[in-house]
């Protein structure tokens, strides 16, 4: 039986042999009536893995992170970054955590090989290299998506931008209030006397954007 150490009144041994057994990565001494144990350095190798730094030590699979080749660490257990499982400290299936696994969709990232997916994108883990225009994966994080309709997408190789616009589907058409010749050029499907343009009640920046010319607290107006 193991005696607080800063308890006098204890007096539970008379020699280790009272403390019980030694194990492999403990053994006992017997200091004024009180069992005290004499553990292995933390992380010596043992049977199962590792002395563990508990108060007692005794043999564990791991303690650091480094004990678990194809995985990492928690509460003397190694999780694996590929049984298929969220476990451990994993922050999604056989992902995050720290030690062997890889970070999920969604966090951030400066190279490829730190992802899962295999995949960094603008600074995020993706499930695509989503390098088209008007495309992003910072909308929904982890996911490549499509911009939304109007924005101008001066990253893409060439640029969705000036009289050219996404169309809120992945693909780059004319921008609203930019000239045009047919419906299917505009983003807002309609082309009406050269400039694509959107019905009255839709919402709007610019008069240019709207049938009439009349853009009135945001709505196409007659």
């Amino acid at each position: 039986m193991l005696c607080p150490p800063d308890d006098p009144a204890c007096k539970y041994c008379d020699t280790p042999n009272d403390c019980g057994p030694a194990g492999e990565c403990h053994s006992w001494t017997c200091e004024e009536n009180s069992c005290r144990p004499v553990n292995a350095p933390a992380r010596t190798k043992c049977s199962t893995g590792v002395c563990s730094d508990d108060a007692v030590s005794e043999c564990v699979a791991c303690v650091a992170y480094e004990d678990c080749p194809h995985g990492h660490c928690k509460d003397h257990v190694c999780s694996r970054c590929d049984d298929g499982i969220q476990n451990g400290y994993e922050s999604g299936v056989d992902c995050g955590g720290g030690g062997a696994c890889k970070r999920c969709l969604g966090s951030a990232c400066s190279t490829d090989d730190e992802c899962k997916s295999g995949i960094c994108a603008e600074g995020t883990c993706c499930n695509t290299p989503c390098d088209e225009v008007c495309v992003s994966c910072s909308i929904a994080p982890g996911n490549c998506s499509p911009l939304p309709a109007e924005f101008a997408d001066t990253s893409g190789d060439p640029p969705c931008a000036g009289n050219n616009a996404c169309n809120g589907a992945g693909a780059c058409q004319t921008a609203t209030g930019a000239f045009c010749t047919s419906n299917v050029e505009c983003i807002s499907g309609r082309c009406v006397t050269n400039r694509c343009v959107k019905p009255q009640g839709e919402p709007c920046t610019q008069p240019e954007q709207c049938a009439d010319f009349s853009c009135v607290d945001g709505v196409c107006t007659k």
